[in-house]
């Protein structure tokens, strides 16, 4: 058997010969300035920038459309991380406004069964006017802090 010589696969010619190709007034702008302001001819960024897009197997038409959802994916994604830190902040106040509620109930349950048991042996008629005096003077309490809620939710509107 004979040996044959293996060729290399053949390799693109380096042809120095130029071809012209028609291009808009508004792009053979950007290619001048662009090319200048990165020190290379005019056919050195126009080569570059040709086969960039073959290369990766782009169509340079469709890619500006593409960048675009890109960046509205990634300003929704990180939209959605912002949404979640924020609702997650928010769980945790709400979870210690609802201990501090809680220990406030716990203690206002306490006080009432220890008035409750002092003034027991005077009767329930006692009972009931502080139980009236104490419901006006929340339900006092309640509408102020209402209306003190209302007044900065205005404020912020504004």
């Amino acid at each position: 058997m004979q040996e044959l010589p293996q060729n290399p696969p053949p390799q693109p010619a380096q042809s120095s010969a130029v071809k012209h190709l028609t291009v808009s007034g508004p792009a053979h702008r950007l290619v001048g300035a662009e090319a200048a302001r990165l020190g290379i001819t005019r056919t050195e960024y126009a080569d570059a920038a040709i086969r960039y897009f073959a290369e990766r197997g782009l169509n340079p038409v469709e890619s500006q459309a593409r960048e675009g959802q890109l960046i509205m994916a990634e300003v929704k994604r990180l939209g959605d991380r912002v949404f979640a830190y924020l609702q997650e902040q928010e769980r945790g106040i709400l979870l210690e406004m609802l201990r501090f509620q809680l220990r406030q109930q716990a203690v206002q349950d306490q006080t009432l069964r220890v008035v409750e048991n002092l003034l027991a042996p005077e009767g329930g008629e006692a009972l009931r006017k502080i139980q009236q005096k104490n419901q006006t003077r929340i339900a006092e309490a309640v509408a102020a802090g209402l209306a003190a809620l209302d007044i900065k939710a205005l404020k912020k509107a504004r």
